[in-house]
């Protein structure tokens, strides 16, 4: 039963509500992140990180780019290969056992690489050798992926300058290290500001290296708005690098350019969603929910959820990723994830006084 306090609370909300529909202005077209998959679109279990398949899926999904890791073996050839040993992501491949003792890459040669070992994987069909750098850039080539190396070695970014042109990422901590791909190519440069806290001071070093460049961080303190604001007016990029839910959605809010992710997706015009479901106009009272569940368990499957609000509303995808997300006056935000033999399902509930003036999510099956 309503005690008068909650009627009279329903009634402010909904006179709010008038007048907001009566006031409202042209709904404008939101521009989101360019999304670079981190380590490729792996997928937890089936799909092995730095993987050739990680750069099909990455296609499949939707992302411009990918990030890898790149190393050398004993004897100097460069694969793509994240942590200093194999034991997180390989398996032995002749009986597919677990590596019990650290397997280091700089103590195994390539030939031995090829042999003794496999990526790890759910399915036998993606048991398949650690990629060369050239084969893993071979299959961003052939599906129109943009590559993002993260590396130490000058000799991966000539590869990559030979193999793309300008159209490739350089991602490194180092200036000395960009100023020297600067002299063989014009491709973006993204820096890690490391802890100072000045977009001045950024800008003053992507200004000494030149060229097309941008920050990269995975100090969700530093992305305010300001600084991205300061950044992007001055012409250059603002990544935010793999932020975990529900910080990748500030930084969205907050102005980044790219967005790192591991599991982010964001509303892709290349791709007919599989089913829309939108509400307008929408007042609700703390905890009034909104859910919805599909019915459909999907294979290869995005969802996202696109919002103008305002109040403070808890946001529930897919019972994984759980945001809390506060507009003050009436503000846009948007989330997504991307996921696999899964039924999508979304859920909002009000934490204070909220209207919804628009909702819309998009179930995409790639």
């Amino acid at each position: 039963m309503k005690t008068p306090k909650t009627r009279k609370a329903g009634l402010l909300l909904m006179m709010a509500l008038a007048l907001f529909m009566s006031c409202s202005p042209k709904k404008e077209t939101p521009v989101y992140p360019t999304m670079i998959a981190h380590r490729g679109c792996w997928l937890k279990g089936l799909v092995p990180e730095n993987s050739v398949e990680a750069v099909r899926m990455a296609k499949r999904f939707g992302y411009t780019g990918i990030e890898c890791d790149v190393h050398y073996t004993k004897d100097s050839v460069m694969v793509i290969l994240h942590d200093k040993t194999l034991n997180r992501t390989a398996r032995r491949a002749a009986d597919y056992s677990k590596l019990e003792q650290p397997v280091k890459l700089s103590d195994i040669t390539f030939e031995e690489l090829r042999r003794d070992y496999v990526l790890e994987s759910s399915d036998p069909a993606l048991r398949t050798p650690i990629p060369t750098l050239e084969e893993l850039l071979s299959a961003c080539k052939e599906h129109g992926i943009l590559p993002m190396l993260h590396s130490s070695l000058p000799e991966s970014y000539k590869v990559a300058q030979q193999m793309f042109g300008d159209e490739w990422i350089c991602f490194h901590g180092s200036d000395s290290l960009h100023k020297l791909v600067r002299t063989f190519s014009n491709c973006l440069t993204l820096l890690d500001p490391g802890a100072d806290q000045s977009a001045e001071n950024a800008m003053e070093s992507l200004k000494r290296i030149g060229g097309r460049a941008g920050v990269s961080t995975m100090k969700r303190e530093l992305l305010t708005q300001p600084y991205c604001q300061a950044l992007r007016q001055a012409g250059f990029e603002v990544q935010a690098s793999i932020f975990p839910c529900p910080h990748e959605a500030q930084a969205t809010r907050n102005g980044v350019s790219i967005q790192l992710s591991d599991f982010s997706l964001m509303p892709n015009n290349k791709f007919q969603p599989w089913e829309t479901w939108e509400a307008e106009n929408t007042a609700l009272l703390p905890l009034d929910k909104i859910e919805k569940k599909w019915s459909e368990s999907i294979e290869y499957g995005g969802l996202t959820l696109e919002l103008d609000f305002k109040g403070t509303i808890e946001v529930k995808l897919n019972n994984e990723n759980t945001y809390t997300l506060t507009q003050e006056e009436y503000g846009h935000d948007c989330i997504g994830l991307r996921f696999h033999h899964s039924i999508p399902s979304f859920q909002i509930e009000a934490k204070d006084s909220t209207v919804l003036k628009y909702v819309k999510s998009n179930v995409y099956k790639f």
